[in-house]
């Protein structure tokens, strides 16, 4: 194999790894964390409160800017679950608020209960990494909003695309029986 075939193997980008994973280089990651927004701001009040039986009752404050979470002793919100990557995701705080970032992990991180590479936070959404499942809970968030949470807002999009499948399925039974 020449060095330059060996090279352009190298910088191909890959999609998906095992699994369905997303694969994003160190990089990757940083620009996204970067396209969010800057991180000036500061913010020590946002939490992750424990969900699941091996965290439930927990509070894990987010202090500072940035946040990796993962089973490596480095990490800021270390959890012990084997589900949980050593590196398995990054919080972090700029003037839009909370956002997450997938960095890498094998299971998985979820924001109401779908797949994620990059995500803005809101009070309220259920986070989880793994098989280990967290609410975020951000006091100033709540205090700033007109009455109606976020995963409110959203929660409809969940079943959209089930609400849209059955309109199809029920349209093509219909044809099929009427030109039958």
């Amino acid at each position: 194999m020449s060095e330059e075939h060996g090279k352009e193997r190298k910088s191909a980008k890959r999609d998906h790894g095992p699994q369905g994973t997303h694969v994003f280089s160190r990089s990757d990651v940083d620009q996204i964390i970067q396209e969010a927004g800057n991180t000036d701001t500061v913010s020590t009040r946002a939490q992750l409160r424990g969900v699941s039986v091996e965290v439930k009752g927990r509070v894990f404050p987010l202090e500072g800017d940035r946040c990796v979470v993962g089973r490596a002793d480095s990490c800021q919100i270390m959890l012990t679950d084997s589900s949980v990557s050593s590196e398995h995701a990054r919080l972090s705080h700029d003037s839009a608020g909370w956002r997450i970032a997938n960095l890498l992990s094998t299971n998985g991180t979820f924001v109401n209960d779908t797949k994620v590479s990059s995500e803005q936070l809101h009070h309220g959404d259920r986070v989880r990494f793994g098989r280990v499942e967290f609410l975020f809970q951000n006091p100033d968030e709540q205090h700033a909003s007109s009455g109606s949470s976020a995963p409110a807002r959203r929660s409809g999009q969940n079943w959209m695309p089930w609400i849209i499948g059955a309109a199809v399925v029920g349209i093509g039974l219909v044809a099929y029986l009427v030109l039958s």
